[in-house]
């Protein structure tokens, strides 16, 4: 049987590095497959056969509506509301973002009824779970950035299940049903905690709402890696599943299964549940069904029918950094419990440290050093004090508001001190380390060197392990590289040799706190392993160019920043005429003749040059500016000057720029478009593309962030999507295909 369940498991994980959906004609070979291996009692192969063929159909039937969003268009859509979250901008932006269960686009029923996720920049009246409402929204697959680093915001979205987004227009209709029991209990407990000032931490704690925890301290959290206690999880389930088994056990054991899966059930219940919970809560389930059948299983067959169980019940789990965490997480224990005959706390801790290092770098690129220390001191006081306060302080809210406040006031006295430690090592450490991309290799064959001296026969190992760790810190040369990022709709072009780098404009900043400098140029320039920007230059003062410049600034050491907008007495003033040399490429300034008012047409033009090949980043200068930038390299005598092999097209691609005649001069093999996926101005523009008919293009929104390298007398270009599974493909990724793209 074991057998069998990992080979299922194997065979749906295997869905995470398909590179491409696979239509049904496969599936049909596979099915033949399967009928032969059934005759032959091949039941490993078979059942490995199966578990693709599950996730091959579950994909195909959750995704298959995703064909009816056409192209920029909007939708009216009606929908169940599963959840609403509210925010304010720094700025005070009002801004929600819903969760809905979709029942209707454009009249038509949709099956099954996928999730998605509606952002509204607006004011909103309370929306209950459970509310029906009818809106116009702009809709399209499920998208994320796709840089080389940052987090994959597509396989995020499927890991939640969540499978389309949009941006709300109008409201058309609203039903707000009156609140449920979890609303209704959630407002006494509210009224019981208010004056707290930990209210936000035990609404996140009890109910999983996290919408009042500000960014500083999530990255408290994320820094002392305390962010799985705060963020309601399996590790919240199974402690209420504890205490409703100690509570039964005082009636046998039958009651024992039965009021720890009741309690589990209901502490889901009013998490909303949330998929952490409800993966946590099948997993009870299922340990539940054993116990009350009295099945005496060993401990790796429980965690291997929870994966299966699991997987049939929500395919798209695969997709979740949480599932992987948390199962590997459990299998190191087993692990631990196998190889160790009574390990210690301490020794728990390091392994899972240890062993989950690799995986929380490949997910978060970064680790928090501390983690150890932390949950040692703090994982205690929240198992044994605050988490069993605030639940009873929850079950007695509806009861006595007065004791239920006594019970929150002790549990926000456990929050005070965890954030008072917290905060003060944050004051003098850096909790949180940003890592080079070739530490997570590298761990992983660290850790399969200790595994092999580790483990009986596994010193074979050693040799060729050793090999890839020397070749890998074997000296070679670093060429130059040119990358303009995917931050959607905006601009961000890194250029960079080895460890030096060099930023021109810096994204887009959006209500709610979502940023590019977060989400895509800070952590490129942490798996590049640059510390220091030798210049940051801002072409002009549009906030999708400028919007992250002072969080770039604060972020990392700049030698000089470059505008043609003073944004601050040290900013150096870009304008035609400035040249300087930098790691062998020459930058010349082409525009603008003088600063100004930082407009479009103001915008810092730079051409780089290595010699035989030129790259020109364009800006936002539209067709006035390019008319007097072809006059003046007339009048100097320099018009071929313009001709570059790579061009970064002006203004995302806007009819308004790429004018004919400056087209022709600039002549480029190359155009790389900065434009968001879908965004709402069309960009790039069909009759902008078609004047770029001759060269080779790309649109960031569409192919992920481009890398562009010397390569011979031309250029090697590689887009970021062009590579990898399915779900971070371009094109229609969710259409299955008989073969290749």
């Amino acid at each position: 049987m074991d057998l069998r369940l990992l080979s299922f498991a194997l065979g749906a994980s295997s869905s995470l590095l398909w590179p491409w959906l696979p239509s049904m004609a496969w599936g049909a070979v596979l099915l033949m497959l399967a009928l032969w291996l059934a005759h032959g009692r091949h039941w490993p192969w078979l059942f490995l056969l199966l578990g693709m063929l599950w996730m091959q159909v579950s994909l195909q039937y959750r995704l298959a509506w995703l064909g009816s969003l056409e192209e920029q268009t909007a939708h009216m859509i009606t929908a169940e509301v599963q959840s609403t979250e509210s925010s304010g901008g720094k700025e005070g932006d009002k801004f929600a973002r819903l969760l809905l269960r979709l029942g209707t686009l454009d009249e038509k029923t949709i099956r099954p009824s996928p999730l998605i996720r509606v952002n509204a920049y607006q004011g909103l009246p309370p929306l209950p779970a459970g509310s029906q409402i009818t809106l116009v929204s702009t809709l399209k697959p499920a998208h994320g950035l796709a840089n080389e680093a940052g987090m994959d915001g597509r396989r995020l979205l499927l890991g939640k299940g969540i499978t389309a987004t949009g941006n709300l227009r109008r409201v058309v209709a609203l039903a707000a049903v009156a609140p449920g029991w979890r609303e209704r209990w959630l407002a006494e407990a509210r009224l019981a905690w208010a004056g707290l000032s930990q209210a936000p931490l035990l609404a996140a704690l009890t109910f999983g709402e996290q919408g009042g925890i500000s960014d500083a301290q999530w990255d408290l959290f994320r820094g002392s890696g305390l962010t799985h206690i705060i963020a309601i999880s399996g590790q919240h389930i199974a402690l209420v599943a504890v205490l409703g088994w100690w509570l039964g056990r005082l009636f046998g054991l039958r009651a024992a299964i039965v009021v720890s899966l009741l309690f589990a059930a209901v502490y889901s219940a009013l998490a909303g549940f949330a998929v952490a919970t409800e993966r946590a809560l099948i997993m009870v389930a299922v340990w539940s069904l054993l116990r009350w059948r009295r099945r005496d299983w060993p401990s790796h067959r429980i965690w291997l029918w929870a994966f299966v169980v699991l997987t049939l019940w929500d395919p798209f789990a695969l997709y979740s950094a949480g599932f992987w965490l948390s199962f590997l997480a459990v299998a190191l224990l087993l692990l631990a419990s196998h190889l160790m005959a009574r390990p210690g706390l301490m020794r728990l801790q390091v392994l899972l440290l240890v062993g989950l290092l690799p995986l929380q770098l490949l997910l978060f690129e970064g680790m928090a050093p501390l983690t150890l220390l932390f949950n040692l001191l703090a994982l205690p006081l929240f198992c044994i004090g605050i988490i069993p306060l605030a639940l009873i302080g929850v079950l007695v809210a509806p009861i006595s508001t007065t004791l239920a406040h006594g019970l929150f006031w002790l549990s926000a006295c456990g929050l005070e001190w965890v954030l008072w430690g917290v905060n003060l090592l944050a004051s003098h450490l850096q909790l949180w380390w940003p890592v080079p991309g070739w530490l997570m290799p590298t761990s992983l064959l660290l850790i399969l060197v200790w595994a092999g001296w580790r483990l009986p026969g596994g010193r074979y190992l050693a040799l060729p392990v050793g090999t890839a760790l020397l070749l890998a810190a074997w000296p070679a040369p670093s060429p130059w590289q040119l990358r303009v990022l995917d931050v959607g709709q905006g601009l961000a072009v890194l250029i960079s040799r080895g460890e030096r780098g060099i930023l021109y404009d810096t994204g887009d900043r959006y209500p709610g706190g979502y940023n590019m400098a977060d989400a895509a140029i800070l952590p490129v320039l942490n798996r590049l392993g640059i510390r220091v920007l030798d210049a940051l230059i801002i072409s002009h003062k549009d906030k999708d160019h400028a919007g992250n410049r002072l969080a770039v600034l604060q972020a990392l050491p700049v030698r000089r920043e470059i505008s043609s907008f003073a944004f601050s007495p040290g900013t150096q003033l870009c304008q035609r005429g400035q040249r300087w040399r930098w790691q062998g490429l020459e930058f010349a300034v082409l525009w603008p003749v003088r600063p100004g008012a930082g407009h479009n047409n103001d915008g810092c033009v730079v051409q780089i040059s290595d010699g035989p090949r030129r790259m020109l980043l364009s800006a936002d200068i539209e067709k006035e500016a390019e008319r007097r930038l072809l006059v003046l390299e007339n009048a100097e005598g320099h018009v071929g000057r313009l001709a570059s092999t790579l061009l970064i097209s002006p203004h995302h691609g806007s009819r308004t720029s790429s004018t004919p005649g400056f087209v022709a001069v600039v002549s480029p093999a190359f155009v790389i478009h900065s434009a968001g996926f879908m965004n709402q101005w069309q960009f790039p523009k069909p009759e902008v593309v078609a004047r770029y008919a001759g060269a080779h293009q790309w649109v960031t929104g569409q192919d992920g962030a481009i890398l562009v390298e010397a390569e011979g007398a031309g250029l090697k270009i590689r887009a970021e999507r062009e590579e990898g599974p399915w779900y971070r493909r371009n094109g229609d990724w969710w259409r299955p295909r008989l073969w290749g793209w």
